[in-house]
């Protein structure tokens, strides 16, 4: 049972550190987002945002190991998930890659849930 709380915020971090491949390498935002490096204005946008998720990502990933860390980050974790799903949920695109992304979202949200029901649980 030990276990199951780290893990949970290892897998939240591994979620939210994916687009930081993006931030390396824009072509890969075709893969993650079904959207073409070619405009390079979204492309500006796209990475700024990878780099915040990734940040959010190793805030997750050091909360795994860092207590008193885990409340901020599962605030902020479900803060970033949970809007990106009510935007795709709100514009109805909830198919093709964006859709793809809300489900990975959902998810994580979930993640978030069992995290914040142990923690509930073990006041802390």
């Amino acid at each position: 049972m030990s276990k199951i709380l780290p893990t949970l915020f290892w897998l939240m971090a591994l979620i939210n550190l994916t687009p930081l491949l993006g931030a390396v390498s824009p072509s890969k935002f075709k893969t993650l987002y079904g959207i073409s490096p070619d405009n390079l204005e979204l492309m500006t946008l796209l990475q700024h945002r990878a780099i915040l998720l990734g940040l959010i990502g190793l805030l997750l990933l050091a909360a795994s190991y860092r207590q008193e860390l885990r409340w901020p980050a599962l605030a902020l974790g479900v803060l970033s998930m949970g809007s990106f799903v009510l935007f795709a949920l709100v514009r109805g695109q909830m198919d093709g890659p964006l859709g793809k992304i809300a489900i990975t979202d959902i998810v994580g949200l979930i993640f978030a849930a069992f995290a914040a029901f142990i923690m509930f649980q073990n006041k802390g």
